[in-house]
């Protein structure tokens, strides 16, 4: 299942978010948090992202500024698997602003579309980085 787009209920202001698929990462949840926490904390370095709220190893909700007048937020959350070497992680997403609302119009409601394959394949690359043991520049390389 690729995920479900929905009417956000808790009072933020965009009107649709959306589940990424739960991915099941061979790695200890602490490994996978470190990297997660890693690449979040490279945005708010450049700039781009600020930390909503963490709650270390378990939710991490940062908002990512995608260009002028559009935003995404990322609810990430982890759960331990039955043994302590897998952990799955799914990420909530819910874009917003003027320019989000504008080109979800234009295409029929299905801007979501998207933004969540795109979270999809950012979990992706990092269950492939958690479960190499690389680190995330050796990857790149």
């Amino acid at each position: 299942m690729l995920g479900l787009a929905r009417p956000a209920g808790d009072g933020r202001r965009s009107t649709v978010s959306a589940i990424t698929e739960r991915v099941e990462i061979d790695a200890p949840v602490s490994r996978v948090w470190q990297l997660l926490r890693d690449e979040a904390q490279l945005g708010v370095d450049a700039g781009r992202a600020r930390i909503i709220r963490e709650e270390r190893p378990q939710t991490l909700s940062l908002e990512v500024q995608m260009g002028f007048m559009f935003r995404v937020q990322h609810d990430y959350s982890l759960e331990r698997g039955h043994d302590r070497e897998t952990c799955y992680i799914t990420d909530e997403i819910q874009p917003s602003g003027a320019r989000w609302a504008l080109s979800n119009l234009f295409l029929f409601g299905k801007g979501i579309t998207a933004i969540l394959a795109a979270a999809n394949q950012g979990l992706q690359n990092l269950k492939e980085v958690a479960q190499s043991g690389d680190t995330p520049t050796d990857a790149m390389t």
